[in-house]
């Protein structure tokens, strides 16, 4: 045991030496399992990101349409209730009206067979909506397209979860 007293000091320093190899081996292992994770993070917050830009656009959109046809539909009630309001029209719609009740009433049933009005919206809204046939892609896009204010909400809701992404601990 006194032959091997030298060696300790020696024995001792090489297992110091294996430790700070395995440590730095952990160490870098445990960089590489940071970085991996915090990008496979980073590309699934980005990804969620667009699927929040999308899904935000394409609700704008459906706004956009639905006030188009909202605007379509109103215009043309609008006008058909302005002939009502014309005496010349007022009285020929007013008595299709009558008719058309006192047919429902004989029937049992009352349907909008006879009615002046119906017709007219109908056909007043064919009119309109006849500006939207054969639209190109490009048409399409610049009917139904955000508007300013729409596109800067688009973008602080995408800024605001960006940040919030950056700011959270890792």
């Amino acid at each position: 045991m006194s032959q091997n007293q030298h060696l300790r000091h020696t024995k001792e320093q090489l297992e110091y030496s294996r430790l700070d190899r395995e440590y730095d081996f952990v160490k870098k292992r445990a960089l590489v399992n940071f970085l991996t994770s915090s990008k496979l993070a980073s590309e699934a917050h980005y990804h969620h990101r667009v699927i929040a830009m999308l899904g935000q656009i394409e609700a704008y959109e459906q706004a956009n349409l639905k006030s188009e046809l909202k605007n379509i539909a109103v215009g043309s009630v609008d006008k058909v209730f302005s002939l009502l309001d014309d005496p010349e029209h007022a009285a020929r719609i007013q008595r299709s009206a009558f008719m058309s009740a006192l047919d429902g009433i004989k029937d049992g049933v009352m349907t909008y067979k006879g009615d002046a009005v119906l017709p007219l919206i109908e056909a007043e809204m064919n009119e309109k909506l006849q500006k939207f046939n054969g639209l190109t892609a490009a048409e399409e896009s610049a009917l139904l397209s955000l508007n300013e204010v729409q596109r800067n909400l688009v973008a602080a809701n995408d800024r605001k979860i960006k940040n919030e992404f950056l700011g959270a601990a890792p």
